[in-house]
């Protein structure tokens, strides 16, 4: 191999990304709403993403119908309703999957109501009596590889495409913002990563040793070469 040709492989393995850059399909949303299911409550809604009902689109991707499995919600909060004047909900108040009872399904989302305003609306509550200040949901999808949406299937309408293999263990935390009741409505969405970003890179520093020596030990077949075809030419 040429002097020139290494040089092109370091160029190039220096400029390749250490990490995989997928796009990564949403599984789950999670969502809190002011004023339901009445005036003075607000709403978690935990919706599974998944399934041709809800998914296998450009908006929600994942076409096989999945169940979210062993899982665990966290929310944290601040209140005066009810902690006063002792806890009555702890704070963070933590919800467990038991069993398969509790599986979150792709055909209802997983709803719970807090209090807000302890029964005013939003727009005459100058001061939630209920502040959510952080949600954290952990899951487990129950299968780590399904279809996702191509829009290139079908003759170009869109439709099941390629398999995903995905680490079906996810999280996603949302942070409600400042604005939060006064807009009303806030969400975010978790997704599940690609196995293949499971896979340990080397360290850029090893990875540069490697190709020293490779450059080096290139090198000096070369230059071998170079002295035998001398001394026998």
């Amino acid at each position: 191999m040429s002097r020139s040709i290494l040089f092109l492989v370091f160029l190039s393995l220096l400029a390749a990304p250490a990490s995989y850059a997928a796009n990564l399909p949403a599984v789950i949303n999670l969502s809190l709403s002011a004023d339901l299911p009445s005036n003075g409550l607000q709403e978690l809604a935990i919706t599974n993403e998944t399934g041709s009902s809800n998914g296998c689109s450009a908006m929600y991707e994942v076409c096989d119908t999945l169940a979210i499995t062993n899982w665990t919600l966290t929310l944290t909060y601040t209140s005066t309703f009810y902690n006063n004047p002792t806890p009555v909900l702890a704070s963070p108040y933590v919800l467990h999957w038991q069993n398969s009872g509790d599986n979150i399904l792709a055909t209802a989302a997983k709803t719970l109501d807090f209090d807000l305003c302890n029964g005013a609306s939003v727009s005459s509550c100058t001061t939630p009596t209920t502040v959510i200040t952080r949600i954290d949901f952990t899951g487990t999808l129950d299968q780590s590889s399904f279809a996702i949406f191509d829009p290139a299937a079908n003759g170009g309408t869109g439709g099941p495409g390629p398999t995903f293999f995905a680490n079906p263990t996810f999280s996603v935390t949302l942070t409600p913002t400042g604005d939060y009741p006064g807009n009303y409505f806030e969400s975010t969405d978790g997704y599940v990563a690609d196995q293949a970003q499971n896979v340990v890179a080397p360290e850029p520093g090893s990875t540069l040793l490697l190709l020293i020596g490779g450059l080096c030990g290139g090198a000096a077949r070369i230059a071998s070469r170079a002295g035998a075809r001398k001394i026998f030419s």
